[in-house]
């Protein structure tokens, strides 16, 4: 059973890193690929580049070497759509089991997603939720996993609500933190991004 962690990554940082990382664990997955999405349908404007945002998940991955990286998304030349992903992933894929993870924010958007109907047919729906967020949205085709365990007995259609006790950071917290920067587009001295990013990505951050 293999995973795929879409999101924009708009910086990564230690809530996707630490989180995929512990996820990974959780769900004994043989491997887990972030997956970060060119042109996200239901977000605002990206603040980092397309180019900007693989180069520093693939300086973050030097310090995470147990998660991978999948290009599909970010190398589209359109709008990234999930349904188009898990086509070519299951024909890629063809004797795994493939686990879709999403957090809970976009879990609760999920049923204005392309082709959600048929995600069922494709995946298992794995959703990650911070501290205080709330289940909005209903299961759809999907049939409830209570445990791990129970998504290595079928092929898709189950949705498991993952028990990984998350780091409760957003790239929104980081952009917050960036865009209070000097004129010189550094780090402010007087704020710290230590437990936020790996160094590799904050001094990425102070040259560009």
């Amino acid at each position: 059973m293999i995973g795929f962690f879409g999101g924009s990554f708009d910086p990564v940082h230690f809530g996707h890193l630490k989180n995929a990382q512990q996820l990974k664990r959780e769900l004994n997955l043989s491997a887990l690929f972030l997956m970060p999405c060119r042109a996200p349908v239901h977000k605002e404007a990206l603040t980092f580049s397309t180019k900007q945002r693989l180069e520093m998940l693939e300086l973050a991955l030097h310090d995470f070497p147990s998660l991978g990286l999948d290009t599909r998304e970010i190398n589209r030349t359109s709008a990234s759509y999930s349904i188009d992903s898990l086509k070519e992933i299951t024909l890629e894929f063809p004797q795994e089991s493939i686990c879709l993870i999403i957090g809970m924010d976009s879990f609760n958007q999920l049923s204005s997603w392309k082709g959600v109907q048929i995600f069922h047919q494709y995946c298992h729906l794995v959703v990650l939720a911070r501290p205080g967020e709330k289940n909005k949205q209903n299961i759809g085709h999907f049939s409830r996993a209570k445990s791990p365990e129970e998504l290595t007995r079928q092929k898709s259609g189950l949705i498991y609500f993952a028990q990984t006790d998350l780091l409760d950071i957003s790239s929104s917290d980081i952009r917050g933190i960036l865009f209070n920067a000097s004129q010189e587009g550094k780090i402010p001295t007087q704020q710290s991004l230590d437990n936020l990013l790996p160094k590799r990505i904050i001094n990425y951050l102070q040259i560009l």
